[in-house]
């Protein structure tokens, strides 16, 4: 089996809700296969300002998947509410979560994306597993 895992300790990660979808392909890049997860701490428009009970600093979203030739993958991260300091000034506007697809015999991409603590990000890696 293939796996994708997203991970962060980013502080306050509780804030953002995380969409995966991943389609799985043949080599002639048909659509063969389908897996979407989400990972939502809070709803959307969320109110708190403190992290929700049973948080936990390290957090990992992960998604087995089937030994394919292509994969397209869309990943959203989606805040659910804002950090309490909306100004910029001397404060670092991003977190890092680190991007892994592999097999027990192969890494396939191994990346750290910087996400926009306020705007969350919305990206798509198309991959080939051959």
């Amino acid at each position: 089996m293939n796996t994708l895992t997203l991970t962060t300790s980013y502080a306050e990660n509780w804030r953002y809700n995380i969409l995966v979808t991943l389609s799985i392909q043949n080599s002639e890049g048909e659509q063969v296969g389908f897996h979407s997860i989400e990972d939502s701490p809070l709803p959307l428009g969320n109110q708190n300002q403190s992290a929700p009970e049973g948080f936990v600093r390290q957090r990992r979203v992960e998604v087995e998947f089937e030994p394919c030739d292509k994969i397209r993958l869309y990943v959203y991260i989606l805040p659910n509410s804002l950090p309490e300091t909306t100004t910029l000034k001397g404060i670092k506007t991003t977190f890092p979560l680190q991007v892994k697809i592999a097999c027990p015999e192969k890494v396939y991409l191994s990346e750290k994306w910087e996400i926009n603590r306020f705007g969350g990000c919305g990206r798509e890696v198309v991959l080939s597993l051959t």
